[in-house]
């Protein structure tokens, strides 16, 4: 079949580039992706930004020596590699900063996918669930969102990924996150608030899509509950799973961070946090921890336009490149990734000489679409290709489903408005 294409233009970084898109979307689209840049590196040679590479000198981490290693693709397709039932799959949806949230790269958020079939999202910031459409899980199979905090840029996305309602997600919204040291600074606060805001939206539908995907289902983790003895909490327990919360040092109280486990493999997550040796210890040996990270308040306050005692007002309750080091080196992760971090080629360079002050292991800048595979025996990374007008995946087979649309809202428009429609 022949594709025809047509030539987007766009303005990206102060760069132009051309993006050749198929019509019809099937493989290649994939095949006709061009990444913004042309692959290029920094003065110290890691790879710039948008061009097709993960930012880091470690693409490939052998854990086992002496066996054999998967082979994988250069890049990432969705859909195109299903996971071997002991591989898990983590990508980066946002990996920026709120200030400002831009088309390369949205706020928090991290997908992790494993080869039983269980998907889990770490964070909704703004900008990021186009990211997290692209690739290629239905939004029925998405259903699980553990919070770390109420940050806006962590949460901000929430609306986007509840509209999945009706048309693809029949069944409700779970979300876990922290309580607050007041219920109206919880998380179940949160998503009923959330829910109450999209009351019209959902009375919209009624009768006209299923009902049962317009509820969240919140289980907010006690955080009074975390003390010395008890430092963390089974937040989720099933088909082999278990993700632990942990409390961080992170502006009030109500900020934690995550651990997943599974079949030997395993991720953190800690989100915005100070630097702690707790922290540290609570990811210790996992195989993905992904820390924040931001430049000097003088870097940031210049990328930002920041008055400068701002900046260092900001900062101070985060982390910057010379104390995610710290952390990594009392975790010892197989990768330790610094996110939340606006990237610009400038600062790159930056980053690792001031991480590699304090820290020994393989590092990567986060990026948008990075994806990391984890097997027993290794960890790859890559960047994803993603079409910019990704189709929604063939639905899958669910048990138990509601699928009544419910009776239609009492909200009538008055009669003299709708007597003016035009008749099909």
């Amino acid at each position: 079949m022949r594709h025809y294409k047509s030539i987007l233009h766009f303005r990206t970084l102060g760069l132009a580039f051309v993006l050749a898109l198929p019509i019809i979307a099937d493989a290649a689209q994939y095949e006709d992706f061009y990444f913004p840049r042309e692959e290029s590196t920094t003065t110290d040679g890691y790879p710039t930004p948008l061009s097709g590479k993960p930012i880091t000198k470690t693409p490939i981490i052998t854990k086992l020596k002496g066996t054999s290693n998967k082979k994988y693709p250069k890049y990432y397709i969705p859909g195109k590699e299903p996971l071997a039932d002991n591989e898990m799959r983590v990508t980066i949806l946002g990996s920026g900063s709120p200030t400002p949230v831009r088309r390369a790269q949205g706020t928090s958020s991290y997908l992790v996918e494993l080869g039983n079939g269980d998907n889990f999202i770490f964070d909704i910031g703004p900008g990021t669930t186009g990211n997290l459409y692209s690739m290629g899980i239905h939004p029925a199979l998405l259903d699980k969102v553990f919070i770390a905090h109420l940050h806006l840029d962590h949460v901000g996305d929430i609306f986007s990924l509840f509209d999945a309602m009706g048309w693809a997600r029949n069944t409700p919204l779970q979300v876990w996150g922290p309580s607050g040291t007041t219920p109206d600074l919880g998380t179940a606060e949160f998503t009923k608030n959330v829910r109450k805001a999209a009351e019209w939206h959902v009375q919209s539908k009624r009768n006209l899509l299923p009902t049962g995907g317009t509820s969240i289902v919140t289980q907010e983790i006690d955080i009074s509950k975390f003390s010395v003895e008890n430092p963390r909490q089974l937040a989720y327990d099933k088909n082999g799973v278990k993700i632990y919360a942990f409390p961080v040092v992170h502006t009030i109280d109500g900020s934690m961070g995550y651990r997943l486990e599974w079949k030997g493999l395993s991720f953190a997550y800690t989100a915005d946090s100070e630097p702690s040796t707790f922290e540290a210890e609570q990811s210790k040996g996992v195989d993905v921890f992904i820390h924040e990270v931001f430049p000097s308040p003088e870097e940031y306050a210049a990328q930002t336009k920041m008055p400068l005692q701002h900046a260092q007002n900001a900062l101070g309750e985060h982390t910057i490149p010379e104390e995610l080091g710290l952390v990594f080196d009392i975790a010892r992760p197989g990768i330790g990734i610094g996110s939340h971090y606006t990237l610009g080629d400038a600062l790159i360079d930056n980053f690792f000489k001031n991480v590699r002050t304090t820290y020994d292991g393989p590092v990567l800048l986060a990026h948008d679409l990075s994806v990391i595979n984890v097997t027993p025996e290794q960890i790859v990374i890559r960047q994803a290709k993603t079409s910019l007008l990704a189709e929604v995946p063939d639905a899958p087979k669910l048990e138990g489903v509601d699928m009544n649309p419910g009776e239609r809202s009492d909200s009538k428009r008055p009669d003299w408005l709708t007597e003016t429609k035009i008749q099909r």
